[in-house]
């Protein structure tokens, strides 16, 4: 202890070093503690023993039925394509609300034009139809999660300031 009390420079350098410590570590905590909500809500079944990841695995294979559909009568293009690989993410990364973003807006673009393009081709037939209203179904039942969809909104607000954003993956999908 005599060695810190007899030169101040030290004593201040240790010091400095115990706050940057524990304004790195209290950081990095409070990411993690949010990150963990995000997932506990994530894998949470409500009433009906539902979850997001369920609800999510029901909107990828939906969204794969419609571009099936899709592509009886459109064929292979930009937004079929998109989708189908939005489904794939979707089965891939079921487990992981912060890979999701991306997928998540996908499907929701690239079904609306596919089903504008089917509405206009004249050929929006029962099976399209059918495959259309599930996956809109999926979408309006992700965005009633609201314990979820909170978490994930705190955790993006935590995480998209200096310092958080050095330890946040990516942003947590929000269903709105």
């Amino acid at each position: 202890m005599k060695f810190f009390l007899k030169n101040r420079a030290r004593a201040g350098a240790v010091l400095a070093v115990v706050i940057l410590f524990s304004i790195v570590f209290g950081v990095w905590r409070s990411v993690a503690v949010q990150a963990g909500r995000v997932e506990r809500e994530f894998t949470k079944e409500d009433e009906f023993g539902e979850s997001v990841s369920s609800t999510l695995e029901d909107l990828a294979y939906h969204t794969e039925a419609f571009v099936s559909a899709c592509q009886t009568v459109l064929g292979e293009d930009e937004d079929s394509a998109a989708l189908r690989s939005a489904a794939q993410t979707l089965t891939e990364k079921a487990d992981d609300p912060i890979a999701l973003e991306g997928a998540y807006t996908a499907v929701q673009r690239s079904a609306q034009a596919l089903q504008s393009r089917l509405l206009v081709s004249g050929e929006y037939k029962d099976e399209a139809r059918w495959a259309h209203m599930a996956l809109e179904s999926d979408l309006s039942i992700l965005r009633q999660y609201d314990d979820y969809n909170a978490a994930a909104s705190r955790y993006n607000e935590v995480t998209a300031h200096f310092p958080a954003s050095l330890f946040a993956k990516d942003t947590a999908v929000v269903f709105d």
